[in-house]
């Protein structure tokens, strides 16, 4: 089997979610023996320079990494907003250079499959229909319009009239894709429903993101130092918005009642005065940090405070499948059935999730069961190799027309 693997950014090093999902992707159809190729747009945004793919970390993968400028520029995205019925998030990742080496691409190899691994490698379907006959296959990591919907929800004024907007012709977009691929592989399975009242009428797998359970056992800091933690993408507005809310509105409660408590956040492209604004007793920011996996052992319980977004909080996955306490809110364990006070606790009021960090990090006990619980949950679940053997079998019912 010979796949080519459309990305709209170099999966590498994967320091968010969708980074890490396309990596795993990569990853594992590789290591279950197949041909791959990795187109990749190396934009300014997750830049990544000379040597960063070479090596071990990504087996035996083809690369092509293409210069893809995709900076805001906002006179550009007035014109969008003016002139334009594309959204502007769209527009950006158009590039003759991309287009050009995909081509060129698909017309030097006989590809089985093409995966648009994001909504906005979409905007090439025309292209590889006229150059080859392989099988065009969607994986959605979300549903796109639903995350800045809901994000236009929590925010005020002309931010909320605009993203209303973008929110509406990021819908319209995803809906003009709509069976114009060959198969669907959405990353849960409540996404996979919504692409069915959408209308999808092409064959459908659902693939969430695998994890590789952490081989350790738990460590338990908790009789050293008591502290919370959260990484990720701290360019990404639901992760801000998130934190805000928890800085101020959670924090001074957890505080109150554990006063020596520390919280350490770690993320990369934090906005400018990011710092200032979560400034606050017992607040770590450590910014960009080089390994995830250590600073991830270094602490007991982690927390995922997301009110918009869509897809699958990845973070949420790695970290129980470190076998970590994790509280999130109902919106950041959609699309992952644990199971609420057990594999990992759920809380949307500032009152109830500053309660479930309080009771974890006086119970070192009860701190441990839920990270055993965690890891337990995601060796039956989410098991890598058993969710790319699945993949491939689904892909092999579809007619490549080899």
């Amino acid at each position: 089997m010979k796949i080519l693997q459309l990305t709209n950014k170099v999966p590498y090093p994967p320091r968010d979610g969708g980074a890490i999902a396309s990596l795993t992707l990569a990853r594992e159809l590789s290591r279950a023996g197949v041909e791959l190729v990795v187109l990749a747009m190396n934009t300014s945004k997750h830049f990544v320079g000379p040597g960063h793919t070479d090596g071990k970390p990504l087996e035996e993968i083809q690369w092509e990494i293409i210069p893809v400028d995709t900076k805001i520029h906002w006179q550009k995205a007035l014109c969008n907003l003016l002139f334009s019925r594309l959204p502007y998030n769209a527009v950006r990742f158009i590039s003759n250079t991309y287009r050009d080496r995909l081509r060129f691409l698909l017309s030097e190899n006989k590809f089985d499959f093409i995966i648009l691994d994001n909504l906005y490698t979409g905007l090439y379907i025309n292209d590889i229909r006229s150059c080859s006959t392989g099988k065009i296959v969607l994986r959605a990591h979300n549903i796109e319009h639903e995350i800045w919907a809901r994000t236009a929800k929590s925010s005020h004024g002309l931010k909320r009239l605009y993203l209303t907007i973008l929110a509406r012709r990021i819908r319209r977009f995803e809906l003009s894709l709509i069976n114009r691929y060959d198969a669907l592989v959405p990353i849960t399975l409540r996404d996979s429903g919504h692409f069915a009242l959408f209308g999808n009428k092409k064959p459908c797998h659902v693939l969430p993101t695998g994890m590789n359970v952490v081989a350790t056992p738990n460590a338990n800091p908790l009789s050293e130092k008591v502290t919370v933690a959260h990484l990720g993408a701290l360019d990404w507005l639901p992760n801000q918005n998130g934190i805000r809310w928890f800085v101020r509105q959670v924090w001074p409660l957890v505080r109150k009642e554990i006063p020596e408590i520390e919280f350490h956040l770690a993320g990369r492209n934090a906005p400018p005065n990011f710092n200032n604004q979560i400034a606050a007793p017992g607040v770590v920011f450590h910014g960009e940090i080089e390994d995830a996996s250590s600073f991830i052992g270094q602490h007991p319980i982690f927390i995922v405070p997301v009110f918009s977004g869509s897809g699958m909080r990845i973070k949420l996955l790695d970290y129980m499948a470190a076998g970590k306490a994790t509280i999130t809110t109902t919106i950041g364990a959609e699309g992952i059935p644990i199971a609420a006070g057990k594999e990992a606790f759920i809380a949307d009021q500032p009152g109830e999730f500053a309660k479930h960090i309080v009771s974890l990090a006086k119970n070192p006990g009860l701190c441990d069961e839920t990270g055993i619980n965690a890891k337990d949950f995601i060796r039956a679940n989410f098991d890598n190799k058993l969710l790319i053997q699945q993949l491939i079998k689904f892909l092999n019912t579809i007619d490549t027309g080899s």
